[in-house]
């Protein structure tokens, strides 16, 4: 053989094993097209949540006491509604005199108070009583506030019943028109202060001290008054108050601001004005908003009873309604608007989806 064969000869034995040597390369590493993960995982990215109505505890159309998860456990007329740090819910079963608990599974259980037993104890959650308990609120540490008639009741952690503050009112009052002056909504910001609201004011507690943002201290010779009418209140992550005020209206109140006649700033709706038009401003409506939650977007959704509707309204003042269909009497889940009956209570999770009470069940709205 030739020393120029066995050059050439040598050459192709080297191609022939930079070939093998590339083919084990690629087989090792795959076919060489970069992957993105959803390859790697196996498929494509899962689908975004569906906007929808769903019930998470009790039978909107059926009373009762039972605990226990979802549909099988039973409410008796529930109204205010909060929300802890760990996703778990409190509901104020008002009809049966009791608090509840919901997890994020929608399990169902009593935390204090006897079902079916109208009356006012302190103490530890078994032997607690609670008179008419309308609205709830929790702060950071887990404590539960409670509006219960004309006190507002504190359940701590470590299961103890205490009464924080009472309401004052004045006279002719208790002669048979306590009714009208009890609290009907409540909140707590970062540090503790309490604000509520009734059919004549709405005030903030700190520290035992007491604030008028609106309305009357007292209330004195209620002849001939409007029934209550609860009114919602909440707070957003910077301490701005949001409340359906005395003229009927969305108005948001700065802590920091000037105490005084215009320390409330109109949101939505107009004074005295009933509806349930959507618009932006005072040209919406509203009926009667019973309660309100704030996302961490700045968005607040108002409970707008007798409309039985959800309303949304922007940090711009926008209204636009996210569920319910106006005056319905009847529950309908699946895809939003559905409709809703006798709301009373809602609750934002700050992800997405709102928690409302609607007749005796607690439903979820995952919104879009």
């Amino acid at each position: 053989m030739t020393r120029r064969a066995v050059t050439d000869t040598a050459r192709l034995r080297l191609k022939l094993c930079g070939a093998a040597a590339l083919m084990l390369l690629c087989s090792a590493c795959g076919d060489g097209i970069p992957k993105d993960k959803d390859d790697e995982d196996g498929g494509d990215p899962p689908p975004a949540p569906v906007a929808a109505l769903s019930i998470l505890a009790g039978d909107p159309t059926i009373e009762g006491t039972m605990d226990g998860a979802g549909t099988a456990a039973r409410f008796k007329s529930p109204r205010g509604i909060a929300i802890d740090a760990d996703g778990n819910l409190y509901v104020a079963d008002t009809g049966n005199f009791v608090i509840r608990k919901i997890t994020p599974a929608g399990v169902v259980t009593t935390v204090a108070g006897a079902a079916g037993t109208s009356s006012f104890v302190d103490g530890d959650t078994g032997n607690a009583r609670f008179e008419n308990p309308m609205a709830v609120a929790v702060n950071r540490r887990g404590t539960i506030y409670v509006a219960d008639n004309l006190r507002i009741r504190s359940i701590t952690s470590a299961g103890r019943v205490g009464t924080t503050t009472s309401i004052p009112i004045g006279s002719n009052v208790a002669a048979g028109r306590v009714t009208s002056v009890v609290l009907g909504a409540i909140a707590v910001d970062a540090n503790d202060n309490l604000f509520i609201t009734n059919s004549y004011s709405t005030r903030r507690i700190s520290g035992g001290d007491t604030l008028m943002l609106e309305g009357q201290s007292v209330v004195n010779g209620l002849t001939g008054v409007s029934l209550f009418e609860p009114r919602g209140v909440a707070l957003d992550s910077n301490n701005n108050l949001f409340v359906f005020d005395l003229e009927r209206e969305i108005s948001r109140w700065n802590p920091n601001g000037f105490i005084g006649v215009n320390n409330m700033i109109t949101l939505a709706g107009a004074p005295n004005a009933r509806g349930s038009s959507n618009g932006v401003g005072n040209a919406a409506r509203f009926e009667q908003v019973v309660a309100l939650t704030v996302d961490p977007r700045g968005n607040v959704y108002a409970a707008d009873a007798i409309n039985n509707l959800v309303r949304r309204i922007t940090p711009e003042g926008v209204v636009t309604t996210v569920a319910g269909s106006t005056r319905s009497t009847t529950l309908r889940t699946g895809d939003l608007p559905g409709s809703l009956a006798d709301v009373r209570g809602i609750v934002t999770d700050g992800k997405g989806n709102l928690y409302v009470t609607s007749g005796n069940a607690v439903v979820k709205i995952r919104l879009p």
